[in-house]
């Protein structure tokens, strides 16, 4: 499989403590939410990571099988507390070995992470009877209950062996009942199961002495760690899991997964487990790598090439990722054939978890096939048609993507200038959707589409081309706030910043500008209408855009926020005001976290709950929460439009087209998710 040499190490075979995985990736256990309520292994399940497993990954963590019924977290998690489970187990570790990958099984229970309507209705337990923050308080253990536990896990290592599962990982981190145990923050104690780390630790070492006991020396034993708790008072630190780690070693683990954690309802969701900066958990995995002599896995956002030179500089032994395999399962093999650019690209938005949190079964935003593998074909298509797709957004370059890999002629219309569409924009605001515009430019690039740009498709084009198929991918409209003054010089609309920054301003709105402002957007245009990487503009932008000092943004949307951190980013004193009380609710809602932090780190003023009333010549007049009116002064205001349905083009050609499709955002707010969905399901059907 290793025929590219820049990820050596990433990609070599390799023999970790009885297993010899093909190479050093992982995938980390993903809560999936896929099993049956009852707790038993789906279809969805065995296509999931079957998928996987054939896009060359070396080992695979299956998460998180449930030992008790008193740990169940997610409504459709899978379990293992009874023989009864085995089947379906089996048939999943055969799906994975029979690809060439290595079959481990994550053990877990909840803890006090549980609600109670997905445990019976009884109170979760724990080792001190301290809630988490908006849960249910829970009840504590009693000595014997802890006993019990313990042999739950052996037990389910046992049934895991049984079921043909390579390996099993105890799961001892992600604020789950064990690392309740090891954190001081969660465990008040004062009997053997308390006080000091031994104590502490005691009812995980317990854990591991009798998964050996039951599963023999031989058989791997993994286990996941917290490196570090972040942002929790009293909580675990480096060094408590560099003692850990000694404590786990010499009981007889033979792999460490070293991971962290940062509580699970505010943006330290973001810094662990669901870690958004790239590496902020290496150090961790490098610091206990020092103090053992078994293997450790680093996880938390690794791109390969990260993961390569971690393992170069001998960090870590392993790399783990989730969501990048989450977006594309191929990636080892890709990057085993040289073939980096074609990797599908996580954009690291949290829709993957936002679902798990809606008790919903995960689903990717950039990748539509996650978890509905048996829904989406690339299979040749049985007839070959004339396909016309009406706009290069996201839902129009998937559409296209597929469609001319399944063998149909396409022809791509846009409008505009460049590929992209409203993508751009949201890549400029935010440089993690760049890797997704690049990735669906290049694929647009190889393959047979003909693309149409600054060519906007009118009906009149029906005749000519004659297609068997229209797909309607043309964007939103926009609507402007109809506030009073919304026509001043000092206003301008979320739609005239996109034309400003792609050097297409023109008409009324260029009108606003000052001479000048106006004389530099006119020798800034012909620039900035080559410019097709929106980091450049971004770039650009701290240094100039014909804006004042002080901004005020009205909007409530994940826009408007973006759209101030924007700004805020470029030097100046931004205010936000919202409409609502609670902004930018349509995001994932970790993402929303992240973005909040982030408008406060900042230094974004943040008021909401406001009814703008009137733009005036120094600012935005408002009405407060208390009913009074004020002036929010500012030398300038961006109004960002609200998204409604597009049917412009769809009556444009109704009656002239047999057949026609729409997607994306002309159908409605419906983000990238929903675009790259409505692509993707239209042209694997097509």
């Amino acid at each position: 499989m290793k025929d590219n040499t820049k990820f050596n190490r990433l990609l070599e075979p390799c023999s970790v403590a009885q297993l010899k995985p093909r190479n050093r990736i992982v995938m980390a256990a993903m809560g999936t939410n896929f099993a049956t309520a009852e707790g038993f292994i789906s279809e969805r399940h065995l296509g999931f990571y079957e998928e996987r497993a054939k896009g060359g990954v070396g080992t695979m963590v299956v998460g998180c099988a449930c030992i008790h019924p008193t740990g169940k977290v997610s409504t459709n998690q899978i379990c293992i507390w009874d023989d009864k489970f085995i089947p379906g187990l089996a048939e999943l570790a055969d799906t994975i070995k029979r690809h060439g990958a290595r079959a481990i099984l994550q053990l877990q229970h909840g803890g006090r992470y549980c609600y109670p309507e997905r445990i019976g209705g009884n109170e979760p337990v724990a080792p001190s009877p301290i809630p988490m923050p908006g849960r249910v308080p829970p009840r504590e253990l009693t000595t014997k209950e802890i006993a019990g536990l313990v042999e739950s896990f052996a037990q389910g290592a046992d049934r895991a062996k049984r079921s043909g599962f390579d390996g099993v990982e105890i799961h001892a981190g992600h604020g789950y009942l064990i690392a309740q145990f090891l954190s001081r923050a969660s465990n008040k104690r004062q009997d053997a199961h308390g006080g000091d780390l031994n104590g502490r630790a005691k009812m995980l070492l317990e854990t591991v002495k009798a998964v050996r006991e039951k599963v023999g020396s031989t058989y791997p034993v993994w286990c996941r760690i917290d490196g570090r708790e972040f942002g929790i008072e009293n909580g675990t630190t480096i060094e408590d899991s560099k003692e850990l780690a000694q404590l786990l070693e010499r009981g007889g683990i033979d792999v460490i997964h070293v991971s962290g954690y940062g509580g699970a309802s505010d943006f330290n969701f973001t810094e662990a487990m669901l870690v958004h900066e790239p590496g902020k958990l290496v150090p961790l995995a490098k610091a206990i790598k020092k103090v053992v002599n078994i293997p450790v896995i680093a996880v938390g956002r690794i791109s390969p090439e990260l993961g390569e030179e971690v393992l170069r500089q001998g960090k870590a032994d392993l790399i783990a990722m989730a969501r990048p395999l989450l977006a594309d399962p191929e990636l080892p093999k890709k990057l085993a054939s040289g073939k980096n650019e074609d990797i599908r690209p996580c954009i690291y938005c949290y829709t993957c978890i936002h679902k798990i949190f809606l008790s919903q079964g995960t689903a990717c935003a950039v990748n539509a096939a996650a978890g509905r593998e048996s829904d989406f074909s690339l299979e040749p298509a049985s007839k070959v048609k004339r396909v016309a797709i009406v706009g290069g957004g996201p839902a129009g370059m998937e559409a296209a993507r597929i469609a001319a890999s399944r063998g149909h002629q396409v022809t791509l219309y846009e409008k505009g200038r460049y590929l992209g569409g409203s993508l751009f924009f949201a890549s400029v605001l935010n440089s993690d959707n760049q890797n997704l515009l690049n990735y669906l430019r290049k694929q647009i690039s190889k393959l047979p589409v003909k693309v149409k740009l600054g060519e906007e498709f009118v009906a009149g084009m029906v005749a000519a081309m004659n297609p068997d198929a229209v797909i309607i991918a043309a964007g939103p409209k926009l609507l402007q706030p109809q506030i009073p003054g919304a026509d001043r010089k000092n206003v301008i609309t979320g739609s005239e910043m996109r034309r400003m920054i792609s050097g297409q301003l023109k008409g009324e709105s260029l009108k606003k500008l000052g001479w000048r402002q106006r004389s530099m957007m006119y020798l800034a245009s012909p620039i900035l209408a080559r410019i097709q990487k929106p980091s450049t503009i971004k770039w650009l932008a701290r240094f100039w855009m014909p804006l004042g000092k002080t901004v005020a943004v009205v909007g409530s949307d994940f826009v408007a926020c973006e759209v101030a951190e924007f700004l805020r980013h470029g030097g100046r004193k931004v205010i936000l005001l919202a409409g609502k009380a609670d902004i930018a609710t349509e995001m994932a809602i970790p993402a929303r976290w992240k973005l909040l932090e982030s408008l406060r780190r900042t230094g974004v003023d943040v008021t909401a709950g406001v009814t703008p009333k009137e733009i005036a010549a120094d600012g935005v007049v408002i009405v407060t929460k208390e009913g009074k009116s004020q002036t929010v002064k500012a030398d300038s205001v961006v109004l960002t439009e609200e998204i409604g349905p597009n049917t412009d083009v769809l009556k444009a050609i109704e009656g002239k087209v047999s057949v026609v499709y729409s997607a994306g955002d002309c159908n409605g707010l419906g983000l990238i998710e929903r675009a790259i969905a409505d692509g993707a399901g239209v042209a694997s059907k097509m």
